[in-house]
């Protein structure tokens, strides 16, 4: 499997002070996103694993689909750079 890092995003605070950060990943073999959550807690400072979750392209939001082709089409000019 070949996954790429593409974004990042944290979810606001809650009361408690717990916040979740989502990582985002694609995976170019399945054509799907890999999204890797946890929780950030702030006393004590610590991260703890949610949870990993599968979605096709198709069903990303419209601003994650803007950073998925705008990745893909980064990864595609360097690889055209370093084949010539």
């Amino acid at each position: 499997m070949a996954t790429s890092f593409f974004h990042e995003e944290t979810l606001p605070a809650d009361a408690s002070g717990k916040s979740t950060l989502v990582r985002y990943y694609y995976d170019d073999i399945a054509g799907e996103v890999l999204m890797r959550s946890f929780c950030l807690f702030a006393e004590p400072a610590r991260t703890e694993f949610i949870d990993n979750e599968r979605t096709p392209f198709a069903d990303l939001r419209a601003d994650l689909k803007a950073h998925l082709l705008e990745f893909l089409a980064r990864k595609k000019r360097i690889d055209i750079r370093l084949a010539s």
